[in-house]
């Protein structure tokens, strides 16, 4: 009978591309592979994956009561869902990645007596890992240094490094920062950060005061309500500029990038490693156990990125680093290397 492995993941890009790039290693093993996710992750559900996809929304807040006793209800509701499936998708092993949408999977596979594995991608090991981890056969870590396991488990621990889709993963690796245009590109993770809108083309302008003959293209997320005023003040300065809600073309916005302003998520940190793309990292101050931080922390450790936290970053701070980083090539070129060293296929 051939052997049908299913991937739970939803939330974020970050818990759900590693379910991806693993289904498409399942694929190339000739192993059946079906996905649950939530509604959160659909618009990256393209018609070219290699997995069957099933949806079990669930969405959960925690602050009040109310919200509480509702959030409670859509999990119990979710993990009935999640037993049906499972009974009829009859899966020889279940993989959580990560974050309350794989919640329902795990429950329903360790109610059916299937074999769990769990991945963290983040430096700080995530709640719902946390309570799936003595159930697991194998907890797969990205990060060597990722925090506040349960020493009794380590005998479960492996190091898989990033885990990240094919169509990035075998991308050229960054090797040369010259050319006549330096090419910068500005992205919030799957969820966008509203405070780039504003932040990064104040910092451009204190940039072009700093080195006026600087040419420098832009790409950049951001929300349609803000890409007006972002484009009047990148036209007004003459720099050649795109921008976009969410960015389909992403390993062709990597290939031609040599700077990236970004959150530090682990799907974004796993594609700039495996290309070796250097980035100025502005955490998302309030990831849950503070795990944005603590991944880029472990980079810039490494002289593998660069790392300001939100509250003390400012557009004259990040001017100053940009105008260093685009005078100084070699500071890339290192931040590149070490990158690369961490390198591994995690799938």
């Amino acid at each position: 009978k051939k052997k049908i492995i299913l991937l739970a993941a939803g939330g974020t890009g970050g818990h759900l591309f590693p379910a991806i790039a693993v289904a498409e290693e399942l694929e190339r093993r000739k192993i059946s592979a079906h996905l649950i996710t939530d509604c959160r992750c659909e618009k990256y559900l393209t018609p070219d994956l290699p997995v069957e996809t099933h949806i079990i929304n669930l969405y959960m807040k925690m602050s009040g009561l109310l919200a509480k006793i509702k959030s409670m209800t859509a999990l119990l509701f979710a993990c009935f869902q999640a037993i049906i499936l499972l009974r009829k998708i009859k899966p020889n092993l279940v993989i959580g990645f990560g974050g309350y949408p794989s919640f329902p999977s795990l429950f329903a596979a360790i109610i059916l007596g299937i074999p769990i594995v769990i991945h963290e991608q983040n430096c700080f090991f995530g709640k719902s890992n946390r309570i799936f981890a003595r159930f697991a056969k194998i907890i797969a870590l990205s990060y060597k240094e990722t925090k506040n396991i349960n020493l009794k488990l380590k005998n479960k621990i492996i190091f898989t490094g990033d885990i990240v889709r094919s169509k990035i993963y075998n991308l050229p690796p960054k090797k040369s920062f010259g050319g006549k245009r330096f090419q910068l590109f500005i992205v919030g993770g799957s969820q966008g950060a509203k405070i780039f809108s504003e932040l990064v083309p104040n910092a451009i302008k204190k940039l072009k005061k700093l080195n006026p003959q600087l040419n420098i293209t832009i790409t950049q997320q951001a929300s349609k309500t803000e890409q007006k005023s972002i484009s009047k003040i990148y036209a007004k300065l003459g720099i050649k500029h795109e921008l976009a809600e969410f960015f389909h073309n992403m390993p062709e916005i990597y290939k031609k990038s040599q700077l990236v302003i970004a959150r530090s998520g682990a799907g974004t940190i796993g594609e700039l490693t495996a290309i070796g793309l250097p980035a100025i990292f502005i955490p998302f101050p309030y990831a849950s156990d503070d795990h944005q931080y603590f991944n880029a922390k472990s980079l810039a450790d490494n002289g593998a990125a660069w790392c300001w936290r939100q509250e003390d970053i400012s557009d004259a701070i990040l001017a100053k680093e940009i105008h260093e980083l685009t005078t100084n090539k070699k500071l890339l070129e290192q931040a590149s290397i070490a990158l690369l060293a961490r390198k591994n296929n995690g799938a």
